[in-house]
């Protein structure tokens, strides 16, 4: 078990001024049996009129509307969180879950995706696909998967964008977490294996960061391909999904403007 202080920032800048933005944010660190927070503060600026609710797939969300003109946007998040490896997410029986078990569009397998699916399968020595009946250890064939993925690809920020697909990724061999997560996803669903997006933060300082949870019939197994290993008590989940697009921690629209920018900064850090 830790105890973490964490910082999330997100801020928006228009280069010009828009009003009537309505926005939704997934920026607070989920509450559950596996992670605690023991202190949250949350400033959103510029003020404006705001409810919070939580969403289909458990996710508290900050809904809001900034009427006036402005021309920046942003989100300040700090606290404390307690986190404990040893205790996981429960997860619903498999026909209340069939929902993680199929590809969205941001997860579709085509012809990259599935090609590397045959490779990983080959190198096998003893691949046996999942299926609800199968007594396949589920975790270990996708830590398999999520090593073999591993290996092929490269971490390489610049060559992929919030939009990119699992095949448009696996085609360039590189992109950063939110394509080895979509991959990974995408490698599941083609055995129907239950298994979510998760965005989040973790130890150090940088961007958010994002894996997967698989589902072994019991509980939500986190894992993290981006480093190719579990997620321990050093990450801070924030949100979930069938995809990244589910998991988005700041969707909106507006009146006005033209391009913008985004910027973010996370900071986790253990406490003693």
């Amino acid at each position: 078990m830790k105890r973490l202080q964490f910082q999330y920032h997100m801020q928006l800048t228009f280069d010009s001024p828009v009003h009537d933005h309505h926005f939704t944010l997934r920026c607070t660190p989920a509450r559950d049996i596996r992670q605690k927070i023991l202190e949250e503060s949350v400033k959103i600026y510029p003020k404006h009129f705001s409810s919070e609710e939580t969403d289909s797939y458990g996710n508290h969300c900050i809904y809001g509307i900034a009427k006036k003109k402005h021309d920046h946007f942003s989100v300040d998040v700090t606290g404390i969180a307690e986190v404990d490896r040893e205790v996981y997410l429960p997860a619903k029986p498999l026909h209340q879950i069939g929902l993680f078990r199929y590809p969205t569009r941001l997860t579709q397998s085509r012809s990259a995706v599935r090609e590397l699916y045959q490779q990983i399968r080959q190198e096998s020595d003893n691949w046996n696909p999942y299926n609800s009946a199968s007594g396949v250890d589920v975790v270990g064939h996708v830590t398999e998967m999520m090593g073999k993925l591993y290996k092929r690809f490269q971490y390489q920020p610049g060559v992929t964008g919030v939009n990119t697909t699992a095949e448009e990724a696996c085609e360039k061999g590189a992109g950063v977490c939110q394509d080895y997560a979509h991959i990974l996803l995408a490698l599941c669903r083609i055995e129907q294996i239950p298994c979510r997006y998760v965005a989040g933060m973790m130890l150090g300082e940088g961007a958010s960061h994002a894996w997967i949870e698989v589902s072994d019939g019991t509980h939500w197994i986190p894992l993290d391909p981006t480093h190719n290993r579990a997620v321990d008590d050093t990450y801070l989940k924030i949100s979930c999904g069938r995809d990244a697009q589910d998991s988005s921690l700041n969707q909106g629209v507006f009146t006005g403007g033209g391009s913008q920018k985004q910027e973010i900064f996370v900071s986790v850090s253990e406490m003693e």
